[in-house]
């Protein structure tokens, strides 16, 4: 199994996420935009709050834009 990195989201995204649906239990399929503009796509966010991303895409929290519910 790959393993993942794990990178807590500030509380400006969680209390966003916290009010949207949930795609499963305990977990949201999100769109994550960085400021540089660069998209990063169905990525897991654990309980509204734990963004998960595969090994190779190391980000900082800082350089997070926006986060959104990914949609088909």
């Amino acid at each position: 199994m790959e393993n993942k990195i794990r990178i807590t989201l500030p509380s400006k995204f969680s209390e966003v996420l916290v009010n949207l649906p949930e795609q499963g239990m305990g977990y949201q399929i999100v769109d994550v935009l960085l400021k540089n503009g660069n998209w990063l796509k169905k990525k897991i966010v654990l309980d509204s709050s734990i963004l998960t991303l595969d090994e190779g895409e190391i980000i900082k929290v800082k350089e997070i834009e926006l986060i959104k519910l990914h949609s088909k």
